[in-house]
C-alpha cells in the first residue's frame, strides 16, 4: 500500500500512538486553549488546529472539500517566508487588545488579552464572532481525518498549489481573487493561486 491511497485501508499504516492522539482529539482532550503559537509546535496541536478549519470551512460539503481545505493551509505553510506553524496560518490577521486589559497600564505584557479584528481574518470563521466550539461528532470526526492525513502527506494535492480559495456557493468571486489564476472548483470552493 503507498501513502497515496486514502481510504479505510489506511487504518492499517496509523500506529497505535497516532491511533490513541486521533482518539484523543476525537475526544476533545486537545481544546481551544492548547493552541500553539509558538514555532516548533508539537504535531497534536498542528493537527488539532488543521482539523478545527476543517470542520469550521468545509462541514456539510464533503471529506474531498476537508483534505482541499486543509491542503490550501499546508501550501501557506510551506510556502510561508519564515518558519511558521499551521496555527499561526490559521489565526493570521490583525488583532486587538480586550477593553478589559487596556485599561488597565501596570498590567504585564503576557496577562493582556487581544482578540482577532472582525471579519479580517484569513479564515472568516476565526474572527466572525460566532462560537468556535465543534457542534456534531461526524463532522468532526472527518474534520480530524482529513487533517491527520494532510499533515502526514497522505494523498495527493488535489487544489494544484492553491493558497487561497472562497466558498462560490455563498459569494461571488471577491475582489482580491480577480488576479489569481484558479487551480480547482470542488462542490463547495474555489480554489487558487
Amino acid at each position: 500500500m503507498t501513502p497515496k491511497q486514502i481510504g479505510l485501508t489506511i487504518m492499517i499504516d496509523i500506529t497505535m500512538s497516532a491511533l490513541s492522539f486521533m482518539m484523543q482529539i476525537l475526544a476533545g482532550a486537545f481544546g481551544p486553549n492548547h493552541i500553539a503559537h509558538a514555532s516548533h509546535a508539537p504535531i497534536h496541536e498542528e493537527v488539532y488546529c488543521l482539523a478545527l478549519n476543517a470542520y469550521h470551512e468545509a462541514r456539510g460539503v464533503g471529506m474531498n472539500e476537508m483534505l482541499a481545505v486543509s491542503q490550501v493551509v499546508m501550501n501557506r505553510v510551506e510556502s510561508a517566508p519564515q518558519e511558521t506553524t499551521v496555527c499561526e496560518v490559521i489565526t493570521e490577521g490583525p488583532k486587538r487588545e480586550s477593553w478589559r486589559t487596556r485599561k488597565n497600564k501596570k498590567l504585564a505584557n503576557h496577562k493582556r488579552v487581544y482578540y482577532p479584528v472582525r471579519n479580517k481574518c484569513q479564515f472568516s470563521w476565526y474572527c466572525d464572532g460566532k462560537s468556535d466550539a465543534v457542534r456534531g461528532m461526524k463532522g468532526w470526526e472527518d474534520a480530524v481525518l482529513a487533517a491527520y492525513l494532510v499533515y502526514h502527506g497522505y494523498g495527493e494535492d488535489r487544489v494544484y498549489g492553491a493558497k487561497y480559495y472562497y466558498a462560490h456557493a455563498s459569494i461571488r468571486k471577491p475582489v482580491w481573487a480577480k488576479s489569481m489564476k484558479v487551480t480547482a472548483v470542488l462542490r463547495g470552493h474555489t480554489y487558487l493561486k
